[in-house]
Order: structure tokens, then sequence, then C-alpha cells
């Protein structure tokens, strides 16, 4: 390997003990389907190949640094990807924060600063990755770098659903059209928004359906409006409580703020200032305006219904 005394360097990786990995880059956006069977993939290379397995990822995603303009959000926050990634049965994770001047590099210079720091001895990626300055290292010239550095590239094929591929971009299209259904196809668990409990309009206790009301996380991909068949988690519990959740501007009372706003079904407690986690399952419908608050309740009871029915099959379903 060259000894350039002016190569880059990135504070992720200079700490990390210099030995043998397999390792698989990307965005991971959501660590969809395709994302697992790429991991999987490389975890079970480095098994076979008796050293340990890492992925590395980029924060903030790359294309909300060098083209906001055209991002439509994210699949999954930083958190929530890390915490996927994590459970996936890595040896590491480590997360390279992406700027302006990251993008400048060539992918010679990105690969060799990768290749010191983490003893790489086989890449894994898509087929269709790219990276360095105007994506110029794409799979044959990764392949080309590896043969000058020594490390060997492997790309896997992607993976499709129904003959559609599965990609940050499909799961992000089903969440905007409000097919939570698809995006949990895609996703292998459903669409998850976490956020603080914040104070609402009060609304909802007044007419017999209580919410834990969530402001729309920061550069998320956004829902359509509607109700939601959904799960909520509070804080550090594993286990998840049956909800409903509307998404919405709430037109019938005029209050003007989008808010995510979970009802949990046979549920009393104080959620103010605590962390809610909601994973969507199933859009009933979309947003309507009412006559009025009656009118607006006789819909909710029938909304509370359907989800109760919804989540007695699925639960049934989960269980087989």
């Amino acid at each position: 390997m060259s000894e350039r005394t002016d190569r880059p360097v990135n504070p992720a990786l200079v700490n990390l003990d210099i030995k043998a990995r397999v390792v698989t880059i990307g965005t991971f956006d959501g660590v969809h389907l395709g994302h697992q069977a790429l991991i999987e993939a490389a975890r079970k290379r480095a098994l076979e190949l008796g050293i340990d397995s890492m992925a590395v990822t980029f924060e903030p995603p790359p294309v909300l640094v060098l083209r906001p303009d055209v991002f439509k959000g994210r699949v999954a926050s930083s958190e929530d990807k890390i915490e996927f990634l994590k459970d996936l049965g890595l040896d590491e994770v480590v997360t390279i924060s992406f700027n302006r001047d990251l993008a400048q590099l060539t992918p010679e210079a990105f690969m060799e600063m990768l290749a010191e720091g983490t003893g790489l001895r086989e890449l894994w990626v898509g087929e269709a990755f790219a990276l360095g300055k105007n994506r110029a290292g794409n799979v044959d010239r990764l392949k080309e770098i590896g043969t000058e550095l020594g490390f060997n590239v492997v790309a896997l094929s992607r993976v499709t659903d129904s003959g559609q591929v599965i990609s940050s971009s499909s799961v992000r299209h089903a969440v905007e059209s409000g097919d939570v259904a698809q995006a949990r196809r895609f996703l292998g668990r459903p669409f998850r928004i976490s956020g603080e409990v914040v104070h609402g309009a009060h609304l909802g206790r007044t007419i017999g359906y209580p919410t834990a009301n969530v402001v729309p996380p920061e550069h998320l991909v956004p829902l359509a409006d509607g109700i939601y068949v959904s799960l909520a988690r509070i804080g550090e519990d594993i286990n998840s409580r049956p909800a409903m959740t509307y998404v919405g501007t709430r037109p019938t009372v005029n209050s003007g703020d989008r808010l995510i706003e979970t009802h949990l079904l046979d549920f009393n407690g104080d959620l103010y200032g605590q962390i809610i986690h909601v994973d969507f399952l199933e859009r009933l419908r979309g947003d309507a305006v009412f006559a009025g608050v009656d009118a607006l309740v006789a819909q909710l009871r029938e909304d509370e219904l359907a989800t109760r029915t919804y989540l007695e099959a699925f639960i049934e379903m989960d269980v087989d």
C-alpha cells in the first residue's frame, strides 16, 4: 500500500483494530430486504473466512448533503438505522460522517482510506453501488482498485418482490402513497416513526380518543394523511401495544399543524415527554372532513373496530 503521507484519514476509521475484515458499505436507508440479503451474505462469508464482518454506512445520507432539493426523505431515522444494522449479527457497524469534502474524494483515495482503516479483505456491495467523486467508483472500477490494493470485490444482484426491485426509493414511494403494507413487505418489518410525545389540541381526550402526539420527524419521508392500524412501543419497553394512528391536520376542527396522533387501545396513562415508537401496518382510509364532532366520533368508532379486527388477524398470523 502507498506510503504517501497526504492520503485522507477519517475519524471513524482511525481507532479500529488492525485485522482482516469482510466489509459491506452503503447508505442502508431503511435497511430493507435487499440490504439485509447483502449483509447476511457478507456476514456468512466472514464466518467462512474466520474473520470479522463490518458494515460501513454514511450519515447523513449523501443525497441530503449533495441534492437536498430532490431528497424526499429518509426511510428510517439514523438511530433506527443503526439499531436495525446491529440487529443483523454483524461484528461491527461504523458510521462515517458524510460531507462535501468526503464527496470530493476519488474512488481510489476513498478505498485506500477504507482498506487501511478496516483491514479490508473482501468488499461486498450491491450491483448498482457506486462511490467517490461523480460516482466514478462503480463495481467494475472497485474491482480494479481491489486488485491494486489487495482486496476482492463481490457484487450481489438486487432483491425483487413480484418483479419490482426493492430499494430505498421503492419503500419511500410506498410510504408517501400510504401503502404501508407494501413498505412492510419491502422492509421485512413495519415502517416506523419515533418521537417525543408533545401536547396537541387535547380534543382527543374530550371525545374518548386521547392520543400521543408526535411532530413529524425532520428529514423522514412523509406519510400520506389518513388513519392507520399501528403498534406502539413506549420508551425502552420491548412490548408493543395495539393502536390506531392519525396523520394529518385535523381539518374538521381546523387545528392546522400537521401531527402524528396515536391512540393506544385500552390504555390509560400520561405519556407526555416520553419517546414513542409507532409501527405502521395498514392504512384504513384517507383523511376526511366531517360535518361536526359527532360525525367524527362515529367514524373513529368504525376505525377502532376495523383496527381491532385487523390486529386480531395480524397477531394470529404472526403467531402461526
